[in-house]
């Protein structure tokens, strides 16, 4: 997508209550943190914005309000900052989100008539926290919207044209777990 500007906005909050209060954009997989692991697989963005209660060295760091109002209001404060046309959204407990980067921004690229593109798992069921979408259409999307608090992701996107792309279950792991976590680090070499 090099002949399109994107912004990236990282979800690093939370109140990781799976995790005992553990932040997931703390954990460690392969030696590297969650957050560190999805700060590089967006590095080609114009423009980073990081929402949470997290430091981020270069990019943008805000937090949505009331704080724990959940990732539709954390998109929603990512937004406001965002200025390129396009952007890709990815929570940070994707550990292989690197090999989900690129596959996204090309398919956007091929469906350039869609409101974005949504990454869709191996189960087939839709990746709200992973997709590129048009700067304009999530705005109006989020304007639309009464409250954006406790809102689920894939109410605030359904009046949305996405296009769906398929990827591998690596890519569209996460970890909501300690088990979670273990089982990254068991494929991290894969």
């Amino acid at each position: 997508m090099s002949d399109v500007s994107w912004d990236a906005i990282v979800l690093a909050g939370g109140r990781a209550s799976r995790l005992g209060g553990m932040p997931k954009a703390d954990l460690v997989v392969d030696g590297r943190s969650l957050l560190d692991r999805t700060l590089d697989a967006v590095s080609g963005a114009a423009r980073i914005v990081v929402v949470g209660d997290v430091e981020a060295p270069g990019a943008v760091v805000v937090q949505e309000e009331p704080r724990f109002a959940g990732p539709a209001a954390a998109i929603g404060a990512g937004l406001a900052e965002i200025t390129s046309p396009w952007v890709l959204i990815a929570a940070c407990d994707y550990p292989f989100v690197t090999e989900a980067v690129g596959p996204m921004l090309d398919a956007r690229r091929e469906n350039n008539t869609a409101d974005g593109v949504v990454a869709v798992d191996a189960g087939g069921s839709r990746q709200h926290l992973l997709c590129v979408l048009s700067t304009s259409a999530l705005q109006a999307a989020v304007s639309a919207q009464e409250t954006l608090t406790d809102l689920a992701v894939h109410r605030l996107l359904a009046p949305l044209d996405l296009a769906e792309i398929a990827l591998t279950a690596r890519a569209t792991e996460d970890v909501d777990t300690w088990h979670d976590q273990e089982v990254a680090e068991g494929r991290s070499d894969e």
